[in-house]
């Protein structure tokens, strides 16, 4: 997933305890957000799915009452294909991942994939045979049970169109099934637009219960993630027949060029957070202060049902926090 793995590689403090979050089972786990005063109108359902990597943050400094879903990266497929796995990075800080989401009530799925140095090999071997397709469901099923999660986050970067997208379909057939079948859920993080887009095809939106759209690496500078490649990504993937409420639209936490956390620009111009470019060392790093994160926000509740951020540990603490002015957005605060 562009964006992600280490920042992702090429290819907030906790919210006052008056506020709840109930449990809609109808929207595949969302959750319904609404203020603590009586007053305040409730919003409609609306996920918010935050990315927790294995190699950077803690897990005391994930501020969950934000949080509707985690995603925690990555899990690989063995690259001999047959369908088993790789050992977890940090297993220990999955572990206690789970343990503190699931007392917030927020779900813990698996990623499994990512950027992988381009090298999607594993999945490729794996999706062209049913048996190693039905192995590889069972591994991820058992393990599931031995982390106590929620579901799993497919992300094969990227399946190309023809015979690799017909193989990803089937894949994701014997997924959803196994997931499903377990009260489990089976999300994908598929990519903007464009070519590498039409690797997934038309037959996944039935077997996930949301997609989340990579609507950012648009490229260096500031075609990175403006708002208006979010406007094309939704016109694209909803175009296609893709239902809103499975829409979850994407935002970077980080800056392109240089890949530079959000938190890191705040740190080194504290005018970061009302802005979407800040000078570093003579090169402008383009990425989404509040302003653009609050906007795109709107967006999602208007055309989708939730927005996915890369990554927790890149954002900003406080007033500066871009989950914050998220979180803030949905439930219709000022």
């Amino acid at each position: 997933m562009n964006g992600r793995r280490f920042r992702r590689c090429p290819k907030c403090q906790a919210l006052q305890k008056c506020l709840a979050l109930t449990l809609v089972a109808a929207m595949g786990g969302t959750f319904l957000l609404s203020g603590c005063r009586p007053s305040e109108p409730s919003r409609r359902e609306f996920r918010i799915v935050g990315y927790a990597t294995a190699w950077s943050g803690r897990t005391r400094e994930i501020p969950f009452d934000y949080l509707t879903h985690v995603h925690y990266a990555f899990l690989l497929p063995h690259p001999r294909g047959d369908g088993s796995l790789l050992p977890i990075q940090n297993p220990d800080k999955l572990k206690n991942l789970v343990a503190a989401a699931h007392e917030h009530g927020v779900k813990v799925l698996i990623s499994v994939g990512g950027w992988n140095e381009g090298n999607d090999l594993g999945f490729e071997t794996l999706a062209a045979n049913p048996e190693t397709i039905q192995a590889f469901a069972e591994n991820l099923t058992a393990f599931c049970d031995a982390y106590g999660l929620d579901g799993v986050d497919i992300d094969w970067e990227y399946p190309d169109p023809g015979e690799s997208a017909r193989n990803y379909g089937a894949m994701m057939r014997v997924l959803s099934q196994e997931m499903h079948a377990r009260g489990r859920l089976l999300t994908a993080a598929v990519v903007a637009q464009g070519p590498l887009a039409e690797g997934i095809p038309d037959e996944v939106f039935g077997y996930v219960d949301y997609l989340g759209i990579m609507a950012y690496d648009g490229g260096d500078g500031p075609q990175h993630s403006p708002y208006e490649h979010a406007v094309a990504a939704l016109d694209y993937w909803l175009g296609r027949g893709l239902t809103p409420e499975k829409a979850v639209l994407g935002i970077p936490f980080y800056g392109r060029p240089k890949w530079l956390e959000y938190r890191a620009l705040v740190s080194l111009d504290p005018g970061a957070p009302q802005k979407d470019v800040v000078t570093v060392d003579g090169v402008p790093v383009y990425y989404n202060g509040i302003p653009t994160v609050q906007a795109k926000t709107r967006l999602a509740l208007e055309r989708a049902g939730g927005v996915m951020v890369w990554e927790l540990s890149q954002d900003a603490a406080g007033e500066a926090s871009l989950l914050g002015a998220i979180y803030r957005v949905a439930r219709g605060a000022p």
